[in-house]
């Protein structure tokens, strides 16, 4: 078999010339050379300067990141059954979590680089997956992948959502749809179970697969610090997943606030799927930058509070301005809250590691005049693992605070 192979330069390697284990990322100016003419998507061999091997991996020629790593050993070519066999062992490792947990019938089967297949994630709904191939390589092995995993899985369905931003990057366009298996209703959307909640998912225009499968166990232990009757604020509500939560713990009233029309209305849905008092809850369409201002301003007051925004900080690069908009927002919910009232803050950026976002919230707190006691640390299920020698899978950290 002819594979093009990629000559690294010396950066990678110690000063002896050993190697240790190497970070999935194998970016453009690690590469001093090529031998052969590798197209996008295709496997190449990465290889020391002197040409002992390292990995195979994945080319992308446009990308900044060049190769994602695939298999570790020369003798393991990453061919159709090394793929399935990857699958095998992931779809494994969560078997045990869905049987045990019947409460809930929806979780990530396929976490990309943590679970050893770059570009490839894929979450179960049900008896329906949603898969996203992120990369030239995995996109040009798609339906192999969607094959496969029918197999494997026993599902119904697998459906792409290939219409994000990383896919650019790649040279892709967007691309979303059935791939293999029997159609779902054809608007897309359908109910899922969580911890006994049940919430409509919407495969086909809801944000990342349809809903965030990462929060769950979060929603669950926010909902056990809700003392009934109180007041409760969901900013970046979203489909309402934590104000349903709180509305089934007995919140006095919750007010779900989001900047869209669309998932507020299927916030409200929610509430009506799990036969909740709808007349207790408020929902706002805004910028909540803006309308906790007004809040503010307004002499607003709530006993908990809610924030679970979007990725301020993607990258490094980014963080210094996404320092000032998470102080700006918690402070302002610290500002909005009553003595002694709660806040569960989060921050799903994988540039904002869990010590800085702590830095964060202690910047705030003094702004704010307030003292606050951290009661939690959250953190993202165990079917989004974290993989050591690649610290971007920790990318969803929070705390549940007290303010004083």
């Amino acid at each position: 078999m002819n594979i093009p192979s990629a000559i690294l330069n010396r950066t990678l390697l110690k000063k002896d010339g050993s190697r240790s284990v190497l970070h999935p990322w194998i970016y453009a100016s690690a590469v001093q050379s090529l031998d052969g003419n590798p197209e996008a998507g295709d496997i190449v061999a990465v290889r020391e300067p002197k040409g002992a091997f390292i990995a195979y991996g994945h080319y992308s020629p446009q990308s900044r990141i060049r190769i994602r790593l695939l298999s570790g050993k020369e003798s393991e070519f990453p061919d159709g059954k090394w793929f399935s066999d990857r699958l095998k062992t992931s779809f494994g490792l969560r078997k045990s979590y869905l049987e045990k947990n019947a409460f809930s019938d929806s979780c990530r089967l396929v976490f990309g680089e943590s679970d050893g297949l770059p570009g490839l994630v894929i979450d179960r709904y049900g008896t329906v997956l949603v898969a996203q191939f992120l990369t030239c390589g995995m996109d040009r092995i798609k339906k192999m992948i969607a094959v496969a995993t029918l197999e494997i899985s026993s599902a119904d369905a697998v459906y792409e959502r290939g219409d994000c931003e990383i896919r650019k990057l790649e040279g892709l366009g967007d691309s979303s749809g059935l791939i293999s298996g029997k159609p779902v209703a054809d608007d897309g959307g359908f109910n899922v179970m969580e911890n006994g909640l049940s919430f409509y998912a919407d495969i086909f225009r809801g944000q990342k697969t349809g809903f965030f499968l990462d929060q769950r166990h979060n929603r669950k232990t926010v909902s056990e610090f809700i003392i009934p009757g109180t007041d409760v604020l969901d900013c970046f509500s979203y489909t309402g997943g934590f104000g349903v939560y709180a509305a089934k713990a007995g919140a006095g009233s919750v007010t779900m606030l989001d900047e869209s029309e669309s998932a507020l209305a299927t916030a409200r849905k929610n509430l009506t799927l799990n036969k909740l008092d709808s007349s207790k809850a408020e929902f706002i369409a805004g910028d909540a930058f803006s309308v906790l201002r007004e809040f503010r301003d307004r002499g607003r007051q709530f006993d908990f509070i809610i924030l679970d925004p979007p990725k301020f900080a993607p990258t490094k690069a980014t963080l210094p301005r996404a320092e000032r908009a998470y102080k700006d927002i918690n402070l302002l919910a610290m500002k909005l809250l009553r003595r002694g009232g709660m806040l569960a803050t989060f921050s799903c950026s994988s540039g904002m590691d869990r010590e800085n976002f702590r830095k964060v919230l202690l910047w705030a707190s003094e702004d704010a005049g307030r003292d606050v006691q951290i009661i939690w640390n959250f953190s993202q299920p165990p079917d989004h693992p974290v993989r050591l020698i690649f610290p971007e899978s920790e990318y969803l950290k929070g705390f549940l605070c007290r303010v004083l």
